[in-house]
């Protein structure tokens, strides 16, 4: 199996793993911290920052264009079917949408930088819309839609997505300090 070409990104760290069916549009717009797996077919076309210890599961999309940001903090997570939107189109009559259509006659362009903090990891097949912070140690249930930015330390699931319960903030920092005590 042919691996990824790492050269081409902006920063790679160590023990990165980019499945060669990944598809980076703007690959010098990508940093990537140590410790990272990237699945096979995700396709990414924004500006990514992605810090240590993250995995994005297969068939994810992380879409917004050159000018849009997504930044997944340590220790986050996109489970398998994750759709990270961070530019839109509006569908509400203002012009045409699509990229192949002519910019005078394009409706605007929503972008809108997502953020996902540390500890925060997505379950299967979620949607964030731009514009949106998923907080630190958030967990988000399979199949949720966020519209808005999430508190720090809760599960959310739905449509739209709702808090339900707190998460062990304690445990999972202590688990984090733990591993970086070992020197991973």
């Amino acid at each position: 199996m042919a691996e990824y070409d790492y050269t081409q990104l902006l920063h790679c760290g160590k023990d990165v793993r980019i499945a060669s069916s990944v598809a980076i549009r703007h690959p010098e717009l990508v940093s990537i911290g140590s410790h990272v797996a990237i699945d096979d077919f995700c396709y990414i076309t924004t500006s990514l920052e992605v810090g240590d210890y993250v995995h994005i599961g297969p068939f994810c999309s992380i879409v917004g264009g050159k000018g849009a940001q997504c930044t997944l903090r340590d220790f986050a997570g996109l489970s398998a079917g994750c759709r990270i939107i961070c530019a839109s189109d509006d569908y509400l009559g203002s012009g045409l949408t699509n990229p192949m259509v002519p910019v005078p006659f394009r409706a605007q362009v929503h972008v809108g930088n997502v953020v996902i903090e540390k500890h925060a990891v997505l379950g299967t097949n979620c949607v964030v819309h731009p514009g949106v912070t998923i907080g630190e140690g958030t967990a988000l249930g399979s199949c949720s839609l966020v519209t808005k930015s999430l508190d720090s330390w809760h599960v959310y699931v739905g449509i739209p997505a709702r808090a339900v319960r707190v998460r062990e903030r304690a445990k999972i920092l202590a688990m984090e300090l733990s591993l970086r005590r070992e020197g991973g």
